[in-house]
């Protein structure tokens, strides 16, 4: 299901390419990347083995024209094409809005082709969900190569739902983007003919890449910091309050206070402190404890906590899903952005070195931790 986040007017889409290995999804993200304006593409990253080009997946972010006044956020995946990453196939395909699949069009790999169409539709199905429910496009790849099948007889045993087929050559880009393009306008469709957004026109704009507006992360941080400053303001009144009671406990009674006729001040109830700990279970006192860093200003504290929270439900979320503990690729599988990330880990680096800290990087660190959860709490 495509996300919309209402307050930030943003869509967010996943599209995880799937295949056989070697049959062209990398290069296919590569042509795409390589198309996209400098300015509406994320890096992206891969992770490559001399037996196959992607051990892991492929994770490229980019924006697209608006639609109904809703930035659009594309995210695209690729799974490993090997049989034996299956876990790391099911962790990736999960949550996906679209799906492309890459055949490879030489005789001798359709074997390879059916395999891993037939491991697609058992991951769907295993979680709760049919091929022929989801959008999809075919892609049919390497057309440029000798011995190839023809189109005819590939969509014949590859594409039995009738789903949109693109004839491509990924290492030159042809067809590539078409075949993107289709898909996402399909979901866009989708979307526009429900209730998610808000009413008024599409827009008239090319599936082309536009600037990002703001985005989740920068809404937590906001939020963070605005839960920050209530805790930092009942701290400070607190505080006070102490500091005048012990001034009017040391203080000599000069006369004796006649009993007062007046009726009592009505007493009034301390403001609640909203917190971030009603979205933890195993890590609610935690939190709570680094919401009690920030609000005393101890800001290398906080960092190093958000650390361990973090590290704690990557470790968990990994052991539910069968994986070995990689919190790296947890996260950028969850959709969460491959450079802040990266920063979080230099600022923890930092802060272990003894080196300064800021507070605004202690709210990134908590805006991370926050991320995480929220994320896990959808795929999850």
């Amino acid at each position: 299901m495509v996300q919309v986040n209402p307050l930030t007017r943003e869509v967010l889409i996943k599209v995880v390419y799937y295949g056989p290995g070697l049959g062209g999804k990398t290069t296919s993200l590569q042509a795409i990347h390589n198309a996209a304006p400098v300015e509406t593409r994320g890096e992206m990253v891969s992770l490559a083995t001399p037996v196959d080009r992607t051990l892991y997946f492929d994770f490229l972010p980019l924006r697209l024209a608006p639609v109904r006044d809703h930035a659009v956020r594309l995210q695209v995946f690729t799974v490993p094409g090997q049989v034996y990453f299956n876990a790391t196939r099911k962790l990736v395909l999960t949550g996906a809005d679209g799906l492309v699949f890459v055949a490879d069009s030489q005789r001798q790999r359709h074997d390879a082709n059916i395999e891993s169409l037939e491991n697609l539709e058992a991951n769907l199905i295993e979680q709760g969900r049919r091929l022929p429910d989801v959008r999809h496009v075919i892609q049919l790849n390497k057309r440029d190569l000798p011995n190839i099948l023809p189109v005819e007889e590939l969509s014949r045993t590859l594409n039995p739902h009738g789903a949109p087929s693109f004839p491509t050559c990924a290492t030159r880009g042809e067809g590539v983007l078409d075949a993107l393009d289709a898909l996402v306008a399909s979901l866009l469709d989708d979307l526009q003919s429900g209730d998610a957004l808000v009413p008024g026109g599409r827009s008239s704009k090319p599936l082309a890449m536009g600037r990002a507006d703001v985005g989740l992360e920068e809404q937590i941080g906001r939020a963070s910091e605005q839960i920050w400053r209530t805790t930092v303001k009942a701290a400070l009144e607190t505080r006070e309050s102490a500091a005048a009671a012990a001034a009017e406990s040391v203080a000599p009674a000069v006369q004796a206070v006649a009993p007062s006729t007046e009726a009592p001040a009505p007493s009034i109830a301390p403001a609640r402190v909203l917190s971030w700990a009603a979205l933890f279970a195993e890590d609610r006192d935690e939190v709570r404890a680094l919401e009690q860093d920030l609000a005393l200003g101890k800001l290398t504290t906080a960092i190093g906590r958000a650390d361990g929270i973090a590290q704690g439900l990557l470790a968990r979320a990994a052991a539910d899903a069968g994986l070995a503990p990689n919190p790296d690729l947890l996260v950028l599988a969850l959709g969460l952005d491959g450079n802040r990330w990266l920063a979080f880990r230099r600022l923890v680096r930092r802060i272990r070195d003894g080196g300064p800290v800021a507070e605004r990087d202690a709210l990134s660190a908590f805006a991370i931790v926050i991320e995480l959860r929220l994320r896990l709490d959808r795929v999850l």
